[in-house]
């Protein structure tokens, strides 16, 4: 049976986002799971298999990983392709099966070897190679190989992470040193904040950041552009020739004028030139005041997250460089470069600071009082069988509220349930919860989004409202999630990933929301268990 293209594009897509029942469901409903003369479909039952054995333990890991191998080698034999023949070989090792993984290695470098114009890249068709002399335990013959690839597609950074991915558990399973995978990872990517009070030329200061991003091999930086540190970090990166991605907490016209032009002394020119040459940027509101607390501290966390995810997608590290004053070093004060110095260092992840005193004083704004909060919200729709089973929505609306106190009450609306709390960390752990309880009934997901929203008194007597363009998000992303997932917003997914590693939950890219904004659309992640 010959498998539509985008039948099985749709079942590998369910699996990325966390719908991994849904997408065994298409898988069988078309009838791939009998398809044993399609290597498309075959593959496609590797990677699902593969899925589950990484989630698995013991001997049901090591069988779903024969199973594997067993579909990926099926479908390397009808395709003649060394790809699904690699991943055999892989997959047959961590199956404890390493007299066949050195087999299928051999034939793999075999069918490399008659270079029959297979349709891969020269990167892959190299990284294939040096796995399969890594699984015949010849690594220095793999070293030469993946240097080679690397070579020829040096920017490949995101091929490099998921060989590197492939080659640590290799490794691991062997018993063998993987420290020189180091030398081959990606440049790291860097966080960056400070403080604005500094001088519009300091050699110091400029000579220490130059310094330090070269000695880390730094290629990605995220942060925001205020006048000083921020703009000198900005700058240094662009002349290292990194990619830099902005985060700014509101509209460009109105941060300019408050962050940048309010400090004088030509930083309005550089902040310009400086926006032109970036990677991207990113305006989280355009209604804002931009020296907001809470809008600067939504725009750090994202910033962070943003940082730890690329680290995380390409197999490398994520570090901080701050600017501060020598007084506030490890003072931990109240500034906003002090709480993102503290969130970073909570995370485990490595941290430089520089010193360096305020030049002048930078008047505080008012602090004005305001409804706004930081509302990560999620919104969970109930499948119809659960509208009919006062059990199902009394576990629910019970389970919701032995959470810590939300920031607004579980509401029905008869169709889905919403319901806000004040850190992504409790909506996560909601979520994921909830999908346990409803995993089981057929259309349930659940959806999130993590923003700037203002309370509201209901005027009909009920608990306190969200509103604001923001709320209506969740919704909108709920809309395009598969039954059994959970998506989130991309700025909910980094907020998540700013803090600590240990128990959070993981998330993966799996699409875009559709938007008229195609300038900057809505990315959306999976949301699944540690």
């Amino acid at each position: 049976m010959t498998a539509p293209n985008t039948t099985l594009l749709s079942v590998i897509a369910h699996a990325r986002s966390g719908a991994v029942e849904q997408a065994w469901h298409l898988f069988r409903e078309a009838g791939f799971e009998a398809a044993r003369h399609d290597p498309a479909a075959l593959s496609v039952l590797g990677r699902l298999l593969k899925d589950r054995a990484a989630s698995a333990k013991g001997a049901e890991r090591r069988q779903s990983y024969r199973k594997a191998a067993a579909a990926y080698a099926r479908a390397g034999t009808i395709s003649g392709a060394t790809y699904p023949l690699i991943n055999a070989a892989t997959l047959s090792l961590l199956a404890g099966e390493r007299n066949r993984a050195r087999t299928l290695a051999r034939q793999v470098l075999e069918r490399s070897a008659r270079d029959d114009g297979e349709a891969e890249t020269p990167y892959w068709r190299e990284a294939t190679r040096a796995e399969a002399h890594l699984l015949l335990g010849d690594v220095a013959q793999a070293r030469k190989d993946l240097a080679a690839a690397i070579a020829l597609a040096p920017s490949a950074y995101e091929d490099h992470a998921a060989t590197l991915r492939q080659f640590a558990l290799v490794l691991d399973e062997l018993g063998q040193d993987k420290t020189w995978l180091d030398a081959c990872r990606p440049p790291r990517t860097l966080h960056f904040a400070g403080h604005m009070a500094l001088a519009p030329r300091s050699a110091a200061v400029e000579r220490d950041i130059r310094i330090f991003l070269e000695r880390e091999r730094l290629g990605f930086g995220y942060g925001a552009l205020a006048a000083g540190a921020d703009i000198l970090i900005a700058e240094a990166l662009l002349e290292a020739e990194a990619e830099l991605h902005l985060v700014l907490p509101s509209s460009k016209e109105h941060f300019r004028e408050a962050s940048v032009a309010s400090a004088g002394r030509g930083w309005g020119r550089r902040f310009d030139k400086i926006l032109k040459d970036a990677a991207t940027v990113r305006f989280i509101t355009q209604d804002c005041d931009p020296l907001s607390p809470l809008a600067i501290r939504l725009a750090a966390e994202i910033s962070m997250g943003a940082a730890a995810m690329q680290a995380g997608l390409l197999t490398t590290e994520a570090i901080q460089l701050l600017i501060l004053e020598a007084k506030n070093r490890q003072s931990g004060g109240a500034g906003v470069s002090n709480l993102m110095a503290s969130t970073w260092r909570a995370s485990g992840r490595r941290q430089h600071i520089v010193v360096a005193p305020r030049v002048h004083a930078l008047r505080s704004p008012p602090q004005r009082k305001t409804n706004k909060h930081l509302a990560a919200m999620l919104r969970i729709k109930l499948p119809p069988a659960a509208w009919h089973t006062p059990s199902v929505l009394a576990r629910l609306s019970r389970l919701l509220a032995s959470k810590p106190q939300p920031l607004q009450s579980a509401r029905w609306n008869g169709d889905d349930v919403s319901v806000a709390f004040d850190t992504v960390q409790q909506a996560a752990g909601a979520a994921l919860s909830a999908m346990a309880l409803l995993g089981g009934m057929d259309g349930a997901r659940v959806a999130g989004h993590y923003a700037l929203a203002e309370t509201l008194a209901d005027p009909f007597g009920g608990a306190p409202l969200l509103i604001g363009t923001e709320t209506k998000l969740a919704a909108d992303v709920l809309r395009s999630t598969p039954p059994g997932g959970i998506h989130v917003s991309e700025d909910f997914a980094a907020a998540l990933c700013s803090g600590a590693a240990r128990d959070r939950p993981r998330t993966e890219l799996v699409g875009e929301l559709p938007s008229d904004n195609v300038e900057s659309p809505i990315r959306l992640y999976s949301l699944r268990p540690a």
